[in-house]
């Protein structure tokens, strides 16, 4: 990784990414390939992320409490 280039997260698609990269079309928020797709359909892929990343995280959570001895 060159110096000032740090690992993010696509908000749309959830994909990791350098950024800043030299010649690279990737914002801060977005990664190279959905920086192309339309404003609408980026906002409706990040809603739709966002509740993708909460639902498997509640997940998470629940498979924790189901193994864990009781209290």
């Amino acid at each position: 990784m060159a110096s000032g280039e740090r690992q993010r997260t696509c908000r749309a698609c959830g994909k990791k990414f350098d950024y800043p990269a030299k010649g690279s079309a990737a914002t801060r928020h977005h990664c190279e390939d959905c920086v192309t797709v339309p404003a609408e359909t980026r906002k409706t892929m990040e809603r739709l992320n966002s509740r993708v990343t909460q639902l498997e995280n509640q997940l998470r959570r629940l498979e924790l409490k189901s193994t864990s001895p009781p209290a």
